[in-house]
């Protein structure tokens, strides 16, 4: 298994527009509809710098590249795009995980 993360920092007090773009287009649940994806989630940090991440877990590398090729992916880039404008896009990762544990149903 493998984890993906992006961290993207709008400009000022654009984070909610970028999490409403993901909500409303749907793009985390279009992830796991056209891939293997098992999980993904999107999170803004709590210290009021907009700091926004993107994770996704994925059964293997090649799951995260069928992602990386489908067409769909960009779909809404040129919303985002404009969203992100002038903005600190991070740089992609991926991680092996090790392991994991989680509570039954907890979210």
């Amino acid at each position: 298994m493998i984890r993906t993360l992006l961290t993207l920092t709008p400009l000022e007090g654009r984070a909610p527009a970028v999490v409403q773009l993901y909500r409303s287009e749907q793009i985390l649940q279009e992830s796991l509809d056209l891939t293997r994806a098992v999980a993904s989630e999107i999170s803004v940090a709590t210290d009021g710098s907009g700091e926004i991440l993107v994770t996704a877990v994925w059964p293997d590398e090649a799951a995260y590249q069928e992602w990386i090729d489908h067409p769909n992916r960009g779909r809404t880039g040129p919303d985002l795009e404009r969203l992100l404008d002038g903005a600190r896009i991070g740089v992609g990762r991926t991680f092996e995980i090790d392991h994991s544990v989680a509570k039954p149903n907890t979210y």
